[in-house]
């Protein structure tokens, strides 16, 4: 049965040290089909570059701030309030102190986060 109310505290956060991000998957394709995915997420660092070639990632600050480089664009800072899109197979990172949602569409599954982007 699909939930329509989901407590973020009664979510089982994920460590990723190697992105240095804490994480609570909201909405995933398991739990509410393949459309759309939502993570709440708290970085505390750099966050290792990747691309996606699967959705289209959208972030919208909660708190804090953190600079990202987008492709070969210049950095830019982002700060609570702002919504960054992220186009599917653009090399993106960032890197700051801060609490977000990030939203795939579709959704995001195992595997859609690409990190080797020396070998592309």
């Amino acid at each position: 049965m699909t939930q329509h109310r989901i407590r973020l505290a009664e979510v089982t956060e994920v460590h990723e040290p190697e992105n240095a991000v804490s994480m609570r998957p909201l909405v995933s394709r398991a739990s509410h089909g393949g459309d759309l995915s939502m993570t709440w997420i708290r970085l505390d660092g750099l966050h290792r570059p990747l691309r996606t070639d699967s959705s289209t990632r959208v972030y919208y600050l909660l708190e804090g701030s953190a600079s990202f480089t987008v492709g070969d664009e210049r950095p830019f800072e982002a700060v609570a309030g702002d919504t960054v899109v992220i186009p599917r197979g653009v090399v993106y990172a960032f890197e700051g102190q801060m609490t977000y949602l990030c939203i795939n569409g579709p959704a995001f599954a195992d595997g859609d986060d690409i990190y080797d982007l020396e070998e592309d």
